[in-house]
């Protein structure tokens, strides 16, 4: 369990959310079994996702992150929930691709891709789901996410997000922070954040030094006398179970889970964000429908 910390400054312009989410992106890896280049582009998606879920309003509500470049990482996708439960995927987990050259930095612009697409949808639990989408800047994920919330917001937006890989491959350090001015900003506290960041190093490697959050906030930001408004729990933790996948094998229809068991002798499906197996014998799947019928 991680804690996403939510501040605002003493006039009320600025909101500030910030999480170490080291605990959080180290449980992906090791689900996922992530390449280091993978694990710094998932990371920072699931990171985004447990800053953004503070929006979210009823118990039924859920926002997903997709991003699709044209690198070799293919499809990315995050998503939260009211409780604070994030669950992730990726397209090809287990490709790598050289660092930055002549830097110690992970090319994850470079997998990801420079090309392509960040959807952000809100699925409310009832009706349409809304959804936005904004062509990718760099594929670094945090400038893209910045963009997005500009053009969807037109609210001026800062997005940092970082994970330092150790040389075991498991995560050293991982955080976010998102700062969004409210519709009352001045130009005054615009340029004073401008400074402030000035002197703000990489979000990876202040959660090597500083474990709270909330050191951080109170090292770089103290001149704007932040508030604490409050603190939300955020876990990695997937949503499947039997009975999700008991429906899931009734969508396929009779026809296709009898060719299934003809070919196999079960039916086994297995979870793309948590890797769980469910496994289902003939009997099994003849119980299912026959309750149905």
């Amino acid at each position: 369990m991680v804690k996403l910390y939510r501040y605002i400054n003493e006039k009320e312009t600025l909101s500030f959310f910030i999480i170490n989410s080291t605990d959080l992106v180290e449980e992906m890896r090791k689900i996922h079994n992530t390449s280091t280049t993978a694990t710094a582009a998932l990371g920072r998606l699931s990171t985004m996702a447990a800053l953004m879920g503070s929006e979210i309003k009823n118990d039924k509500e859920k926002i997903i992150l997709k991003i699709k470049g044209d690198g070799p990482a293919g499809l990315l996708i995050s998503e939260i929930n009211k409780n604070g439960d994030i669950r992730s995927f990726i397209q090809n987990p287990h490709i790598d691709i050289p660092s930055v050259p002549n830097k110690p930095k992970l090319d994850v612009g470079g997998f990801v891709g420079h090309n392509g697409n960040l959807v952000v949808i809100r699925d409310f639990g009832f009706g349409e789901p809304y959804s936005g989408h904004t062509e990718l800047v760099s594929g670094e994920i945090a400038e893209d996410f910045a963009k997005y919330f500009y053009t969807s917001h037109q609210l001026p937006t800062v997005v940092s997000l970082g994970v330092l890989v150790d040389v075991d491959y498991s995560v050293k350090s991982a955080g976010g922070l998102f700062i969004q001015a409210l519709p009352n900003c001045s130009e005054e506290d615009l340029n004073k954040l401008e400074e402030s960041l000035k002197e703000f190093p990489p979000i990876s490697s202040l959660f090597v030094d500083y474990d709270n959050p909330e050191k951080v906030i109170n090292k770089y930001f103290s001149d704007f006398k932040p508030k604490l408004l409050g603190i939300d729990n955020r876990q990695y933790k997937c949503s499947c179970n039997r009975d999700k996948i008991e429906k899931l094998i009734v969508s396929l229809g009779e026809k296709e889970t009898s060719e299934i068991l003809q070919e196999e002798g079960q039916i086994e499906i297995k979870c793309s964000y948590c890797n769980e197996k469910y496994v289902f014998s003939k009997e099994e799947v003849d119980n299912i429908f026959d309750k149905r019928n």
